[in-house]
């Protein structure tokens, strides 16, 4: 054994050294026809490398190819074309797999076609990895790369005027600091190319500099947006682009966390998150590193650098007359002393004051005007140019003059409806806000001193007691010592300011240097006259390029892009002659019209309508006007929708409509059917999106109402009255005092609407009317002002009589046989008539917030076509509320009723309402004193169950608690529909308790909870298990130190509590808790916030935010600075929430 062992190594070892070589070879190709699958996989993963490596090569290449030294350059040419045929090479060769792979599974028979397929994907993978490993110059992307070059294109021949060199060093020196304090450098003006060129210029002064690991240019963008934003950044940095917001953001993060970076954001117009993006906070000189963003803005964007929290503030002024000289001189490239040519000099001049000093326009019409001798040609230049940024001189100009000129106090806007007056005033608000008191106030037509008062002391907040000369003195003393600025806008007529209460005189006091400053919108230049202005802007329409701008964005690219329609829209806009309106309410009707043939159709409406004069009377130009906008409401969907939108113009001008009160009138004039007890409202709302979808209504913020704007106001009543054929049907004079209807045509007129106009009296007319909808809502008439005229009206079925003096209801008002709609609501009427029960066709009825004491039997049961009834019966005996509920039970056609009882009594008097479509119920105040108010004996009752949609408990100065128990012996109910529940006013109210059971069985839909004036009510813990809960308003309570916590959770909800804190909450104001010290400990969670307010709340110090907030967080509103620099938070959370916060109006 031991002599064979030398023998059997040496063979063993020579047949290895001989045989080895043949078998790997040969198993080698053999598993060729197995891997397949293998080999194609591991090819693709580092193709898919060597693709993210080339983007980054490419763009690098692109950005310093002429720079790079010839050898490299070649080398990365070469390195790019073989990247380009390996990709393209395994791309085919993994399809052809793929193809093989569908036909015949993965054990295909064919192991020839394997052997190939596997073979090439391995010899190639080899030259793939080469390529990844031999990157030109050793550009890998795990390296930072070198900051981009971005060429100032703007400035070539002509420097870079002085002025804006000394910008830039101001800027630098603020990027290179090292003060840990100093992170963002918020930059505005009026010029967009000049502020992207100076950006360009940051941006290049860090080429050649090693202060960054990343400078990081986001280049100007429409969308400004977290998503496009990580996009331009992701693109920067090389980086994977895959996954979600969240995950990307992540990904930025960690990338940048320990490196120096500079980010700088063009043209941002819109609130932008930072942290959402990535970039990691604080910003600063943070531990050695610097992290530093420069945000660019158009001057009326300025107020985004304070949303996202800037440390410094940097303005881009227009150039002074001398420097803009200077800038055009050079740009026209002219031989000598431009200005004293006597040929063109003069119009230089012109020219140069007409660009309003805007670097990039200088350069500009100076490049085109060269060699330009011909007089004719520089006027009609100077002409466009003069009308061009005659718009946004009106705002620089205006911004100057109330900011800076002491002697001028009252600045005059002026030019026809629609133009954008209002949009500019919107523009100096949000300029001005914070740095001096701002007051809006919309005129109307029908302004008076004592309706400005009273606009005035809503906006600050002041009482008022009805009397003229009292509330002028409370203005007057409020203002006198402080700078303030008056925004009248849509003024009419000559209003006295002094008798406002307006401190005089205007302008800028010269010792206390307080501004007092008014500037108003008008229509009539005759008004700027009267109002004494010393300087008139005109608002002009919009140039070409400007209305194409505006128009795109309303009616959307993807529209655009359709084939022949890009042309077509080009001349539907012009036929609209730059009117901001117009292009806005047409952009929306085509918005997704994909068709050339409904393009055609807009444009021959257009051309039908007269073309709008300049010079004509601005009051017969808006009907041309109208002509053009009428193109939206004539591609309204339905004739239901065009009618609900010509009703909205019964309510005064620039009146805030409550959508309920806009859907109790759509459903009272038939335009909306009933169907059953939630329908209708939701039928209604429905229709009002559609109408702000189309830019014919407009929301009014988080508040339920909606608006008009004034001249889609005047378009809706010249539609109504035949499109300018005067056809008599409709008369509207709401909101104009009662001196305006001496000429209303009574005998003719189908639709009248004299609503709050301090009428006491209306005529006695002798002939039967046409009559058929009346709305005399918000007046001053009694019952003898109405009866008379009322005896003629027939054939009127809607009569709107609410908010009036009203002590009964007349007894010719009884007799209107034909009459469906009649509300009487919030009047003082005591007695329902016997006669009442002849309105046999009444459908909807409103009698709440009345003292109804006698209501007669069979009265109510008589009304068989009764729909709708809101009835308050808390006034009338027990009997006569029994008997009310029953007679409402006859009635077969009742779908909605919505009733008012007293609070302690509640299942008493709704025990014959048990089985009634209960929509909203309203528990007021009780003569009883008793303190505990049992949830239970109201939650028994069918309809609280199936139909209650909204719940109010309001007016007791006794209860201190309310309380649902669900005893295991007790049937468990749930308020199964209710979505409002108000608790108002309970001054002795502790706690709302709920035992045996949790809230989200009881409240399974409550959407908006709001809790007022409960002065000793100690917390709310309970709504935070609340599933569906959106908004959350809590207002005045004296005793709430913590507003939510799990302490006081009841700990006999036998573990039904949800598992998941506020899920939906979207809006939580908290307001005037004076005694609130925080809000919610840590462990309660806002996964759904959007808004949070606090006012009103001194000691507050401290939020219920970590380092993780709400991902859903957008704004953060205090009261004031203070208030926000009080707060105690943890470190880091005060600047992620920065860019959030906003402040509560002065």
């Amino acid at each position: 054994m031991e002599a064979a062992a030398p023998c059997g190594g040496w063979c063993g070892a020579t047949i290895n050294t001989i045989i080895t070589p043949f078998y790997n070879r040969f198993a080698k190709h053999v598993l060729y026809c197995f891997t397949a699958g293998t080999s194609v996989r591991e090819h693709r993963i580092k193709a898919e490398d060597l693709i993210r490596k080339r983007a980054g090569v490419q763009e690098m290449f692109q950005a310093n190819e002429h720079s790079l030294d010839a050898v490299l350059r070649e080398q990365t040419r070469l390195w790019l074309e073989s990247t380009d045929r390996l990709v393209s090479n395994e791309a085919e060769n993994r399809q052809r797999y793929t193809q093989r792979y569908r036909l015949c599974g993965c054990c295909s028979p064919n192991c020839a076609g394997n052997y190939k397929i596997s073979k090439r994907a391995v010899e190639e993978l080899e030259e793939v990895k080469s390529l990844l490993g031999s990157v030109p110059g050793d550009n890998n992307i795990t390296r930072a790369p070198d900051p981009r070059r971005v060429e100032c294109k703007l400035v070539d021949p002509a420097p870079i005027p002085p002025s804006r060199w000394i910008i830039l060093r101001g800027a630098l020196l603020f990027i290179v600091s090292d003060d840990p304090n100093e992170g963002i450098v918020g930059m505005w003006g009026p010029d967009k190319n000049d502020n992207t060129n100076l950006l360009k210029h940051i941006n290049n002064s860090f080429l050649k500099q090693s202060i960054f690991d990343f400078v990081i240019f986001v280049p100007s963008s429409s969308d400004c947006s977290v998503t496009n934003i990580q996009s331009e950044i992701i693109k920067r940095l090389g980086m994977r682009h895959d996954g979600d917001e969240e995950t990307r953001a992540t990904r930025i993060r960690e990338q940048l966390e320990n490196k120096n970076f500079l980010l700088i954001v063009d043209d941002l117009r819109q609130n932008l998150d930072l942290g959402a993006v990535g970039i990691p906070y604080p910003l600063g000189f943070v531990g050695e590193k610097k992290r530093k963003v420069v945000i660019m803005s158009l001057s009326g964007y300025r107020s985004v650098g304070n949303l996202i929290g800037v440390n410094k503030n940097i303005e881009l002024p227009i150039l002074q007359e001398e420097e803009a000289r200077e800038l055009f001189s050079q740009s026209i490239n002219y031989q000598g002393d431009l200005y004293s040519d006597p040929h063109i000099g003069p119009h230089a001049t012109n020219l140069v004051r007409a660009i309003n000093g805007l670097p990039s326009e200088l350069v500009r019409y100076g490049k085109s005007m060269r060699a330009t001798a011909d007089a004719g040609s520089w006027k009609v230049v100077i002409d466009d140019a003069t009308s061009k940024f005659s718009r946004s001189r009106s705002i620089e100009d205006t911004l100057r003059l109330i900011e800076h000129d002491p002697t001028l106090g009252a600045i005059g806007i002026w030019g026809p409806g629609g133009v954008g007056k209002t949009h500019l005033l919107k523009k100096i608000q949000g300029f001005f806000k914070g740095k001096m008191t701002v007051i809006w106030v919309t005129a109307s037509s029908q302004c008076s001193v004592s309706k400005l008062q009273t606009q005035i002391l809503g906006e600050l907040k002041l009482k008022g007691n009805g009397n003229v000369g009292n509330q002028s003195g409370v203005i007057h003393d409020f203002l006198e010592n402080k700078s303030f600025l008056l925004l009248l806008d849509d003024l009419w007529e000559r209003i006295d300011l002094e008798a406002v209460g307006l401190p005089l005189p205007l302008g800028i006091e010269p010792l206390s240097k307080l501004k007092r400053k008014v500037v108003l919108t008008t229509r009539l230049t005759s008004v700027c006259g009267g109002m004494e202005v010393k300087k008139q802007i005109q608002v002009p329409y919009l140039q070409e390029n400007e209305a194409w701008e505006l128009f795109r964005e309303k009616v959307g690219d993807g529209t655009l892009l359709s084939p022949g329609i890009k042309d077509r829209a080009r001349i539907l806009v012009t036929e609209m002659k730059g009117l901001p309106l117009a292009l806005v309410t047409v952009g929306r009707a085509m918005y997704k019209k994909c068709h050339p043939d409904q393009w055609d159709s807009a444009i021959q409406h257009m051309k039908k309508s007269c073309c709008i004069d300049t010079n004509e009377d601005p009051l017969e130009m808006e009907k041309e006007v109208f002509r053009k906008m009428k193109f939206s409401y004539d591609n309204l969907k339905s004739e239901r929708l065009k009618n609900c939108f010509v009703t909205c113009a019964l309510w005064p001008e620039d009146e805030e409509i409550s959508m309920e009160e806009l859907a109790e009138c759509w459903i009272g004039l038939g335009l909306v059917d009933v169907g059953d007890i939630q329908s209708p409202y939701a039928k209604a709302y429905s229709l009002m999106s559609d109408l702000i979808g189309a830019c014919l209504l407009e929301g009014c913020g988080e508040s339920n109402d909606v608006k008009l704007h004034d001249v889609i106001r005047d378009m809706s009543l010249w539609i109504s009255c035949g499109c300018g054929e005067n056809n008599g049907n409709w008369f509207v004079r709401a909101g104009v005092g009662p001196d305006k209807f001496s000429s209303i045509p009574w005998s003719s007129a189908k639709y009248i609407s004299l609503r709050s106009s301090n009428m006491k009296k209306l005529p006695s007319v002798g002939d039967p009317l046409q009559l058929k909808v009346l709305c005399l809502q918000h007046n001053m008439l009694y019952i003898h002002s109405i009866a008379g005229l009322l005896v003629n009206c027939a054939k009127l079925t809607y009569l709107d009589l609410s908010c009036n003096h009203l002590k009964g209801i007349p007894e010719s008002l009884c007799h209107l046989a034909e009459l469906i709609h009649l509300n009487l609501s919030q009047n003082m009427i005591e007695e329902v008539s016997h006669s009442f029960g002849n309105l046999i066709k009444l459908k909807f009825l409103y009698l709440q917030h009345n003292r109804i004491k006698i209501i007669p039997k069979e009265v109510i049961s008589r009304l068989a076509a009764l729909e709708i009834i809101h009835l308050d019966v808390m006034w009338v005996s027990d009997s006569t509320k029994s008997n009310v509920y029953r007679e409402l039970g006859t009635l077969n056609h009742l779908k909605v009723v919505v009733t008012s009882v007293g609070l302690l009594d509640a299942s008493m008097s709704l025990h014959d309402a048990a089985d009634l479509p209960i929509r909203s119920l309203r528990l007021v105040s009780s003569s009883a004193k008793t303190k505990k108010f049992h949830l239970y004996d109201i939650l028994s009752l069918d309809f609280a169950q199936t139909t209650l949609y909204d719940l109010d408990i309001a007016d007791n100065q006794f209860v201190t608690d309310i309380t649902l128990i669900q005893r295991p012996e007790l049937q468990p109910y749930s308020f199964g529909v209710l979505s409002n529940l108000i608790v108002h006013n309970l001054e002795a109210l502790t706690t709302l308790k709920l035992m045996e059971t949790s809230p989200k069985s009881v409240f399974p839909r409550l959407t908006n909870l709001r809790v007022s004036r409960c002065l000793k009510l100690e917390h709310l813990s309970w709504a935070m298990y609340l599933p569906c809960l959106e908004k959350l308003h809590v207002v005045l309570s004296d005793s709430m130190r913590e507003a939510f916590t799990k302490y006081h959770v009841d700990n006999r909800w036998n573990g039904q509590e949800s598992s998941q804190i506020f899920p939906c909450l979207k809006h939580l104001s908290i307001q005037y808790c004076r005694t609130l010290i925080t809000i919610a400990g840590p462990d309660v969670t806002f996964p759904s916030l959007e808004v949070l307010k606090i006012r009103g709340c001194p000691k507050l110090k401290k939020l219920p935010f970590d380092m993780g907030l709400p991902p859903s967080l957008q704004v953060l509103l205090v009261d004031y600075n203070r208030s926000w620099e009080r707060l105690e938070l943890e470190e880091g959370v005060k600047s992620l929430l920065q860019p959030k916060l906003q402040f509560f109006p002065e």
